[in-house]
Formats: C-alpha cells, structure tokens, sequence
C-alpha cells in the first residue's frame, strides 16, 4: 500500500471517530435527526473505508483482520442490540453461520 492510500486510510478512521463521538453527543437528545444523521454518516464512511482496504492491499488476511479490530471498535454497540426479522435475508445468513459454523 503506498504512503498516500495509508494516510487516507488513516484520517479515514479519524473522521469515523469523529463521527462516532458525534453520535455519543447527540444519543440522549429528544430529536433522533441529528444521531441519524451522524449513523448515516458513520455507516457511509465506515462502506467507504472498507472498500478501501480490499481494494489496496495484496495482503487479504491482514486486512480482514483490521476490518475485524474496526468493526469491533466502532459497531460494538449496533451489534450487542441487532436483531433481524424471520423475513430478513440477513437473518437467513446468520443463520447459515450459526446453524454451520458455530
């Protein structure tokens, strides 16, 4: 990976705590504008950054690996309360990893 893709990359990270520290502000607020604004953000980022690790790095196992710590640092919460409906694609996936792979 070149310097500039790193640093991009990086403030790439930075803009996403950002955002995620946004989200914490604005969590307890009487309005949801404003926090789901910052998730949409966050959700837009975080696709953006993903993206750009597979897409310049060789090295694929590595890069799962930071897309792991990532989603373990900045999603934490969204996951801890994530539930799909019976009708969700989404779900039948879980369950594929679930019903398979646990």
């Amino acid at each position: 990976m070149k310097d500039n893709k790193l640093y991009h990359i990086l403030d790439l990270i930075e803009e996403i705590d950002k955002v995620d520290k946004m989200i914490s502000l604005h969590e307890n607020s009487d309005s949801s504008l404003m926090s789901n604004q910052y998730q949409n953000q966050k959700l837009k980022l975080s696709n953006y950054l993903v993206k750009e690790l597979l897409t310049n790095s060789d090295n694929r196992t590595e890069v799962m690996y930071i897309i792991k710590l990532f989603i373990e640092k900045f999603y934490v919460n969204e996951i801890n309360h994530l539930k799909f409906g019976e009708n969700d694609n989404l779900k039948k996936i879980e369950n594929v990893f679930i019903e398979n792979y646990s």
